[in-house]
């Protein structure tokens, strides 16, 4: 395989999945940082804005502003840290959880049906290809 190809692949899957989104669209009104950002709310306990900065590579002040912008459409909630006071802490919403539900729900059906335009033997391996390789990204 050419690194070429797959360098293009990459870029095609990325654009397809990523901030161009679902028919123009990313992630319901969410733009694809808030969407990781929300994502990282979702599945961490005590999420510091500088927990959210990090997996996103943005400055703390960066990631307050996503915060800050999740908190006005009433996704996230800022709250004090249980185990240090002097901590900001983001907690995801019911409103943020039926949101990452519902883009869950889209991207499922946009990644069956692109599934079943390829040949039935790579099916099983394309899963576990893309969250090794997002692990490795994500170090």
């Amino acid at each position: 395989m050419l690194i070429s190809e797959l360098n293009r692949s990459l870029a095609l899957v990325a654009w397809h999945f990523g901030p161009k989104g679902l028919n123009g669209q990313c992630c319901g009104d969410l733009s694809m940082p808030e969407f990781i950002a929300l994502e990282k709310v979702s599945s961490a306990r005590d999420c510091s804005v500088q927990a959210v900065g990090d997996c996103l590579g943005f400055t703390k002040s960066g990631a307050t502003r996503i915060v800050n912008r999740l908190e006005k459409k009433g996704y996230v909630e800022k709250r004090k840290s249980s185990q240090d006071g002097r901590v900001c802490c983001v907690v995801i919403t019911p409103k943020g959880e039926a949101i990452l539900k519902q883009v869950d729900r889209q991207y499922l059906q946009q990644l069956e049906a692109l599934q079943s335009k390829m040949p039935p033997a790579v099916v099983p391996e394309i899963g576990p290809v893309i969250i090794a390789l997002a692990g490795a990204i994500k170090g």
